[in-house]
């Protein structure tokens, strides 16, 4: 079994579970919609965290300068 063949197969899985989703129960829906719900919330999340920290040229720490002590 080649690759194209595989993911052709789990498609076709998919398919029939998604389409016997439609007769299924309030629990079985709900139960999908929160996994869905948690999936798009982690690649959101994974899509802000490489914005924030890609997206700053700028270096994050900048070395203070502190002059030593003048006698008084």
């Amino acid at each position: 079994m080649d690759v194209k063949e595989e993911m052709m197969e789990i498609l076709e899985k998919l398919s029939t579970k998604l389409r016997g989703l439609l007769q299924a129960s309030a629990l079985d829906l709900g139960a999908f919609f929160v996994i869905i719900l948690f999936v798009a919330m982690l690649l959101f999340m994974i899509v802000l965290s490489c914005i924030h920290c890609f997206g700053c040229v700028k270096p994050k720490h900048q070395a203070s300068r502190v002059q030593p002590l003048q006698p008084l």
